[in-house]
């Protein structure tokens, strides 16, 4: 009997994925011809291998009577003697393309959710905020409707990157009792104003350009600010393929895309930094053009319950760069493995 059901589960869970890569097919086939298929297709190729090699499941989650609505993987199966990681992505696509390296090891330890932060992926808002703390908010009730983070005490840690360490800073400010432990990589975070526009425009052009781009140019220049060693194959890939990129990950919410960077850049930080009482992880490439390792250093002096590893010869892109090492890491700190 339980072998009919076993049969039965796996039966279901074919016809499920196959429908799915069916339904991509058609869209691709019959749309019109500006249709991004190569990009679409391999959306739908890394929700497959989410769903069938991490057993994690699509839900959206929709908060104040449907104003703002947010999408997350989370794990299918969660087991009561796993601990829950949030993973908080950064600019440069949805949280499937970013942590694409990372959730296969990280989903046999822990139960996860990921979302992706507002105005990114298929997550969206009417709300005309475009502060951090708006994004945390959400966040934070998103993860309560799917029953974490309710109850007293500790009820999750965060892995953060870039962007979303600025999120998981303002989360563990704003609720401390929520977060258990806290891992940031490769952000800004307590940079003032001036520090982060006098970084940023070390690049030239305009930052929000950079940050959301507009042309194969722009991206490839966004690659090449994040990353030291990896993607170097991408000056090689055809303009139109990253156009079609461009077009799925940026342009249904650019707009909105373009005001985040710009409240981020431009807002002036509180001018005494807050120390967050959570045990936290600092890692940072040492190669980092994009928030120099001495900003790192600095945030390690601020928060003197925290810790600093720094990565030889890896850029701002940790995830992409060094996922391996950076998994390693995760799970010592989280685990308190010694």
């Amino acid at each position: 009997m339980a072998s009919m059901r076993l049969v039965f589960h796996m039966l279901r869970r074919s016809v499920s994925i196959a429908i799915t890569l069916l339904k991509s097919l058609i869209w691709c086939i019959f749309d019109n011809v500006d249709y991004p298929i190569l990009i679409k297709l391999a959306d739908t190729f890394l929700s497959l291998y989410f769903l069938v090699f991490c057993d994690l499941r699509p839900i959206t989650v929709d908060l104040n009577d449907g104003e703002t609505t947010l999408h997350f993987w989370i794990s299918g199966h969660r087991k009561i003697n796993r601990p829950n990681l949030v993973m908080l992505h950064g600019y440069g696509g949805n949280s499937k393309w970013q942590f694409i390296h990372q959730v296969s090891d990280l989903s046999k330890s822990f139960n996860l959710f990921i979302p992706d932060l507002v105005f990114f992926g298929k997550s969206y808002s009417r709300n005309t905020d475009r502060s951090v703390e708006f994004q945390a908010r959400s966040i934070v009730g998103g993860l309560k409707r799917l029953g974490c983070g309710g109850g007293d005490g500790g009820e999750f840690s965060v892995y953060s990157i870039s962007y979303g360490g600025f999120v998981a800073y303002r989360i563990a400010k704003i609720w401390p009792e929520m977060i258990e432990r806290l891992v940031i990589v490769s952000s800004g975070v307590g940079f003032t104003q001036q520090q982060k526009m006098t970084e940023m425009k070390k690049h030239g052009g305009d930052v929000s350009e950079i940050l959301v781009p507009r042309s194969p140019r722009d991206l490839r220049l966004l690659v090449r600010v994040s990353m030291n060693t990896g993607l170097r194959f991408l000056d090689w890939v055809p303009d139109f393929i990253l156009s079609q990129f461009i077009a799925v990950m940026y342009e249904t919410n650019r707009q909105e895309l373009v005001d985040l960077a710009k409240n981020l850049l431009e807002r002036e930080e509180e001018k005494e930094f807050f120390a967050i009482p959570q045990k936290t992880l600092i890692v940072w490439g040492d190669k980092d053009q994009v928030f120099p390792l001495e900003h790192g250093r600095r945030l390690h002096r601020n928060l003197p319950n925290s810790s600093l590893e720094v990565l030889k010869e890896i850029g701002h892109g940790v995830n992409i760069e060094a996922p391996t090492t950076l998994n390693n890491l995760i799970l010592s700190f989280v685990l308190a493995v010694p």
